[in-house]
């Protein structure tokens, strides 16, 4: 959000992550393009048509226009583009103004008190003040919002839990002390609070939009109407076919040069890299390994590891995987660098862990639970001595995210090692998401891309018990102790304690990490501004975004 990711759903840095910085380094644009940029006495042209067309690849919409519903990755290049918050991520990951022009923290870390830049509107003329945060942050943690993702990142909000259990309406934590002055207090210290308001959740929503349309209808009602403070705004929404956006004219910002961005809802990544073959788009990513050997000889092309895992869950509330050795056991007979060089080529690695590298927390000597037949057949036979007696598994995956080949790899390695029978299902990914969230999936996929970087966001957020993103319903009381001791310290020893909870994550499988992925793009070089980062597609400052004239 923000441009960081949420992928079903994303600094300051501690000094020892600043390290982190080296890996986000901006792609404004790449060299070696074989078209021709015109220039004025060596200075680039500008194209008289600045409309920007690309494809969000890999979905057929945007399921999640509400930032409190927790955008998926996808859904967040819109979110992006559409709504801005107090604070925002720089390149470097450090949290860095927005619309806050500064911010104090009380002596014992629970208390944030931020100053609103005066003059502030949403894209409709309305003024933002801090009583457009106070209801925003309330707004998120109603139940009637039913916004489970926005409860877990904001729950450390001093009265949160009364707003989410209905007890009340007013947040005590959030005041708005005068029209310019928003103070935030917390049950406890965060470290990671900051780097939580720069997350969608946090941007301010219009609230009078909301009280017209009502809390589940006012997103379809985003074009032509002032839902957002970002530098664009909706102008038209064809649902499954595309969204056309327009400078905000009330942007607070640098005004961005293009007239239009018209964005393409393309399900299959392989159609999209057709399509800009075929000339349809200003530049497109997200590209498949099986297009990767023609990507590369492709001008303007870049690649770019993200700080992303990609994930199997275990219903652990329906059998079989309601007992752990069977969840061991696939997790034994998955052989990662086998389904790594067979599927990627070259554009992931096999995980061992949750946590990617570059991110706080990393274990890199951390082995998991390798792959061992053996070790797998012998688990599952400890559960069932007549595997014939299973229940059947179904495993279903996201078509935009899982290729068939991919999933069949998958089923293969399993039937191998484990002499039973998996059945396949794909599903389209909103559809899919739905289903994951009503935990209606045995057997499932599911990526993660950081929000901010800090194991929280990870482990805290997906697999405790109650977590919103806990998709399995995995529940292990060890890993819930051992991440509340985590949130109670400080430094090296709260890293610690998440390594051990993401130890007992892994062998008690709440999740199976498969790999962590590189994304690819091709960006010619007359598109200035767009590039990737460690969390996908990036575009940074809308105002340096233009097309030069070729």
């Amino acid at each position: 959000m923000y441009n960081w990711s949420f992928s079903r759903h994303s600094k300051r840095l501690p000094a020892p992550f600043l390290f982190l910085s080296a890996l986000l380094v901006i792609l404004a644009a790449c060299a070696g393009s074989n078209v021709t940029v015109h220039t004025t006495n060596g200075t680039p042209t500008l194209a008289s048509n600045q409309v920007l067309t690309f494809p969000n690849v890999g979905t057929q919409d945007v399921g999640v226009l509400d930032p409190a519903q927790g955008p998926d990755a996808n859904s967040t290049i819109a979110v992006s583009m559409i709504y801005t918050g107090l604070v925002k991520f720089d390149k470097d990951l450090q949290v860095v103004p927005d619309q806050a022009s500064s911010w104090t923290i009380s002596p014992d870390n629970k208390t944030y008190t931020f100053k609103l830049k005066p003059g502030i509107t949403f894209s409709d003329g309305i003024p933002v003040t801090a009583q457009s945060y106070v209801y925003t942050l309330t707004r998120a943690l109603l139940p009637a919002v039913q916004a489970g993702f926005a409860q877990s990142f904001l729950g450390i909000i001093d009265g949160a839990n009364d707003v989410v259990n209905g007890r009340t309406n007013v947040l005590r934590g959030v005041r708005a002390l005068d029209a310019n002055t928003l103070q935030i207090t917390l049950t406890q210290p965060a470290a990671y609070f900051l780097d939580l308001m720069a997350t969608s959740f946090c941007f301010p929503l219009n609230e009078q939009m909301i009280k017209q349309y009502g809390q589940k209808e006012w997103v379809n009602h985003a074009a032509g109407n002032g839902i957002g403070t970002g530098p664009f705004m909706v102008k038209q929404w064809d649902h499954n076919v595309k969204m056309v956006l327009v400078p905000n004219p009330h942007w607070y910002g640098a005004k961005t040069k293009l007239r239009e961005v018209d964005m393409l809802f393309v399900s299959d990544p392989a159609t999209a890299f057709k399509a800009y073959q075929a000339g349809q788009y200003d530049f497109d990513w997200n590209i498949t390994a099986q297009d990767l050997t023609t990507a590369r000889s492709m001008p303007g092309f870049t690649s770019k590891s993200l700080l992303q895992t990609d994930l199997l869950f275990f219903n652990a509330k329906m059998p079989p995987f309601d007992n752990v050795a069977v969840r061991q056991a696939f997790a034994y007979a998955t052989d990662k660098t086998a389904l790594v060089n067979a599927i990627f080529k070259g554009a992931a690695i096999a995980a061992p862990t949750i946590i990617p590298p570059g991110m706080p927390g990393y274990q890199p000597d951390y082995q998991g639970l390798p792959y061992d037949k053996a070790k797998a057949l012998a688990a599952l036979q400890s559960a069932y001595p007549d595997v014939s007696k299973m229940p059947a598994i179904t495993f279903s995956y996201p078509s935009s995210q899982v290729s068939n080949l991919e999933a069949q790899v998958l089923q293969q390695m399993w039937q191998s090692a484990l002499g039973i029978h998996v059945n396949l299902l794909s599903v389209e990914l909103n559809a899919y998401n739905t289903e994951t969230a009503n935990r209606q999936v045995q057997l499932g996929f599911t990526q993660w891309t950081a929000d901010f970087p800090d194991p929280y966001d990870w482990l805290a957020l997906n697999l405790l018990s109650n977590a919103a993103g806990n998709d399995g319903s995995w529940s292990y009381r060890l890993f819930d102790q051992v991440v509340m001791q985590a949130e109670q310290a400080t430094g090296d020893a709260r890293i610690q304690l998440y390594n051990q909870a993401e130890q007992y994550a892994v062998e008690q499988v709440g999740w199976l990490p498969l790999d962590h992925e590189a994304m690819a793009a091709v960006i010619p070089s007359w598109v200035q501004g767009v590039g990737l980062h460690n969390t996908g597609l990036y575009f940074g400052d809308w105002s340096n975004v233009y097309i030069l004239q070729h």
